[in-house]
């Protein structure tokens, strides 16, 4: 039997990280790495089958991540550099805030806790001690414990991503930002109460934010629990209407009435 097929090869640069996947949205451990697609027989690289890529979170569930050419890499990389080192000068400029090109004003610790996943699985950073000491510094603790959290979640330590989290809502009790970031730590915990307060509090303070209550069906469908699946999407139906008819969401919401025995509100718009 001759065994033939296409894989990655000659990877350099691997990087372990923890993410939720784009593809299968397990929370697992990710590689990152650059590597080149061959045709193999008997898994002897023969054939290159592709340009040298840039592999980005490859799921270790799934085994799918994002492959871009290192052609496209390369100003990318740039970039995304470039804004990093632009946001640490306004913060040593004692700047807490950066305005968009919409006008709008975006805090500088959000921002950097946006782009250090991707910096680090690039291997354009190796840890945040500098980053928090710099926020640190300049008075920026609500930020600071941001970025450790993003860090904390990228190295699969939940419970310290969640303990920095809870840091942050102490320093800004009504940012509904850390409040929601909160809801989605404690779901990957698996802690149901955490997750229900912290996601009841974001609905007081976003009444019409309709995520809270996706996030909630998402942790219900996942424990199985039918009864909170139907009243979580009675509540997503009464937000928002038109998604009674997307297929997939009717889908779950026709089988968790049916398991619970509840008539939900809109079955009968089904």
């Amino acid at each position: 039997m001759i065994i033939y097929g296409s894989r990655m090869y000659f990877k350099q640069d691997q990087v372990t990280s923890y993410g939720e996947c784009e593809h299968c949205g397990s929370f697992s451990r990710q590689t990152s790495y650059k590597a080149q697609k061959f045709g193999h027989i008997y898994f002897i690289p023969l054939i290159p089958m592709s340009s040298k890529s840039q592999i980005l979170r490859e799921c270790k569930n799934c085994e799918m991540g994002m492959q871009i050419p290192l052609n496209d890499m390369e100003p990318r990389v740039a970039s995304l550099t470039e804004q990093f080192k632009t946001w640490i000068v306004e913060i040593q400029s004692g700047n807490k805030t950066m305005r968009m090109e919409d006008g709008s004003e975006i805090n500088l610790g959000l921002l950097i806790s946006g782009i250090i996943e991707d910096m680090y699985c690039l291997k354009e950073i190796e840890g945040v001690d500098h980053i928090v000491k710099i926020l640190v510094d300049n008075g920026m603790h609500y930020e600071s414990h941001l970025v450790l959290a993003q860090w904390y979640e990228i190295k699969g330590d939940l419970s310290q991503s969640a303990a920095s989290l809870k840091e942050a809502h102490q320093l800004e009790p009504e940012d509904p930002i850390v409040i929601f970031r909160l809801g989605r730590a404690e779901v990957k915990l698996k802690n149901v109460a955490g997750a229900e307060a912290a996601f009841q509090k974001y609905m007081q303070l976003e009444p019409e934010d309709v995520s809270a209550w996706i996030e909630l069906a998402t942790m219900y469908e996942g424990m199985k629990d039918y009864p909170n699946i139907v009243r979580a999407y009675d509540e997503i139906y009464s937000m928002n209407e038109q998604l009674v008819q997307e297929k997939a969401m009717k889908k779950v919401y026709k089988k968790a009435c049916k398991k619970s025995g509840q008539q939900g509100k809109y079955l009968s718009q089904m």
